[in-house]
């Protein structure tokens, strides 16, 4: 088959990684695969590294600019035009409205979209959410299938009316993956720690929806006293912001911004708990990937993250915003060294078992048929 993959960005967030890993497994599967993104983010560098061929759409992004965005339309249908896939595989909003408007003039056989989360989910006017909601609900009656990666994902919009039979669920999936001994990525993550020091981190984009904001509050209310680390790795809009945010409370001398970290994931053999304060999400790889680390997570009771991890039996819940919940949560964990291991086999076993990666692509390549 010929298959086209669409998407927005090409930095390499959760997204940009689906599209990757598929792209990859199509080409190895001997499909003539090619990926058109905005961009000359990491997403493409490192699907060059693969020789998977990319197609830059001049100017086009996540922000609204008619102008450019008229463009990158006329440069879709160009591609569309040229390449004829036989499969249009679109992520992210822009690109599935753009994507799906262009692949069904141009009568595309096989056009699909998957919804890595929806909008009018993140904090924003109602009026937004309204207009957002409808435009959803417009790719995914253009679209032949949607996949939606959480079941949560697919209860928000399977109401709306002559798209339920279209809606499939599809989890994300990984494969096992190497990590550092404990000792090296510790010293790698804060040099010269102490083996007694309780090591907590994120791997995130530091992006407002994430919630890292929140969770230095919850830091400050619980670290006095402590021996205890906060590690953010990743870089986003929020960066500065965040580290103003450190230096205000007075906590900048507990928690380190260790920026955009290559392969940051070999990294999380050195913590000791992972935390996911998200105000909205899908079904989010960081803490599939905690879990093959045998971390325990504490996570936001939002989006797919619940069907991740099971309340004090694969990690702790708890509240969307609620600094002083997630804070006793920290402290809870940082004391109890044998439960921290025993949600951290358990998540293991969870993933393990309910999230493989080749489940993942032969559900998704059946989709294409």
């Amino acid at each position: 088959m010929r298959i086209l993959y669409g998407i927005t960005k090409s930095n390499f967030g959760g997204a940009q990684r689906y599209v990757f890993d598929l792209a990859s497994e199509a080409q190895k599967r001997g499909h003539e695969t090619a990926v058109l993104c905005g961009g000359d983010g990491v997403l493409v560098q490192k699907l060059k590294a693969e020789n998977i061929r990319v197609i830059s759409i001049p100017g086009f992004g996540r922000d609204i600019s008619w102008f450019k965005d008229f463009i990158g339309l006329c440069f879709i249908f160009k591609t569309i035009w040229k390449e004829k896939p036989d499969v249009f595989h679109i992520n992210s909003a822009k690109m599935g409205g753009a994507g799906i408007f262009a692949g069904r003039i141009l009568r595309v056989p096989h056009i699909i979209f998957t919804a890595h989360g929806w909008a009018f989910n993140e904090p924003r006017p109602e009026w937004q959410k309204i207009v957002i909601k409808f435009f959803s609900w417009l790719t995914v009656i253009g679209a032949h299938k949607t996949i939606c990666v959480s079941r949560r994902l697919k209860h928000d919009i399977e109401h709306l009316p002559f798209i339920k039979h279209k809606l499939l669920l599809i989890r994300n999936g990984i494969a096992p993956f190497a990590l550092l001994s404990r000792e090296q990525a510790r010293q790698t993550l804060v040099p010269s720690i102490s083996s007694e020091t309780v090591l907590i981190g994120a791997l995130s984009e530091l992006h407002p929806v994430k919630g890292l904001d929140v969770l230095l509050e919850a830091w400050k209310e619980f670290k006095p006293g402590r021996d205890s680390v906060l590690v953010l790795i990743g870089g986003g809009q929020e960066e500065q912001k965040l580290k103003n945010m450190a230096q205000n409370m007075s906590i900048s001398d507990s928690v380190i911004f260790k920026g955009f970290v290559e392969n940051a994931r070999g990294l999380l053999s050195g913590f000791d708990i992972f935390v996911m304060p998200s105000r909205s999400e899908a079904l989010p790889y960081a803490p599939l990937e905690a879990g093959e680390a045998s971390l325990p997570v504490i996570a936001t009771r939002v989006g797919g993250l619940p069907e991740i991890i099971e309340n004090e039996k694969t990690g702790i819940l708890v509240g969307k915003e609620n600094t002083s919940e997630l804070a006793q949560a920290l402290s809870f964990l940082s004391k109890n060294k044998h439960i921290r291991e025993k949600l951290g086999a358990a998540l293991h076993a969870f993933v393990q078992e309910n999230f493989s990666r080749e489940k993942m692509f032969r559900a998704t390549f059946e989709t294409y048929e």
